[in-house]
């Protein structure tokens, strides 16, 4: 299993969908100095590392992440070497999860980047101690956990089509405006993915309006995730057999 996920970053490190992911995981921070030092805003650093959070969880992850999963799921049936790699002693629900745990170590690590990068807040007054900064990256690692979770419904569409990473990207903008849209609805912001990671993390700076309890919110993330999971495994264990 090792090996295999070492293959798959090896993979990635020769192409150019990490460090063009790499990149744009940097444009909310460097935003949000450019606003800030423009108004001379002071503020402590868990309000603006909540606040790029806020952010990143809505437009920009699950774009990044839905677009890396569906380069590390699809890329051998683009290019046609999927047959290839069946002809090595690989079981096909092996070589899928080392693809899941490739793209959950992938999710962390840019989310880690991510928080990181708040760090340039410094230079226009941005305050924060021990504390705080543990704080604020325990919340930002709750969430790419919950982010892994919520974009496998997009690998699970994206390898039952079979198709390019024109579906992907379909798919990610349908599901990023869909997130966008059940803000505003209370029945839908308790139970979409995406927005049940701002419950979660208890991101507070939108007001949401929740019509069931945390419970259900769980119990639905849960659902999804476990129920795509499945399907992913499923999936390709039949596919091509």
């Amino acid at each position: 299993m090792c090996r295999l996920i070492r293959a798959e970053f090896r993979k990635l490190k020769g192409s150019n969908i990490l460090w063009i992911c790499l990149v744009s995981c940097t444009i909310l921070p460097v935003m949000s100095i450019v606003v800030n030092s423009k108004i001379n805003a002071q503020s402590f650093w868990i309000g603006y590392s909540t606040q790029n959070l806020l952010l990143s969880v809505l437009l920009l992850w699950p774009c990044i992440f839905g677009l890396i999963g569906t380069f590390i799921f699809v890329r051998e049936r683009i290019e046609n070497t999927y047959k290839n790699l069946l002809i090595i002693p690989i079981g096909r629900i092996q070589l899928a999860i080392s693809k899941l745990i490739t793209l959950f170590l992938l999710i962390m690590i840019m989310t880690i980047f991510s928080y990181l990068l708040n760090i340039i807040a410094l230079t226009i007054g941005i305050t924060f101690n021990v504390t705080t900064f543990l704080e604020g990256l325990e919340n930002y690692l709750m969430a790419g956990v919950l982010m892994f979770i919520s974009i496998l419904p997009i690998i699970l569409i994206v390898i039952i089509s079979k198709k390019s990473y024109v579906v992907s990207i379909y798919v990610i903008i349908v599901y990023a405006i869909t997130s966008i849209v059940a803000i505003w609805s209370s029945t839908l912001s308790a139970i979409v993915p995406i927005v049940i990671i701002l419950r979660i993390c208890n991101i507070k700076v939108l007001s949401i309006e929740y019509a069931f309890s945390i419970t259900y919110s769980y119990i639905s993330l849960i659902v999804i995730g476990m129920v795509s999971l499945i399907g992913i495994l499923l999936y390709s264990k039949v596919q091509d057999a």
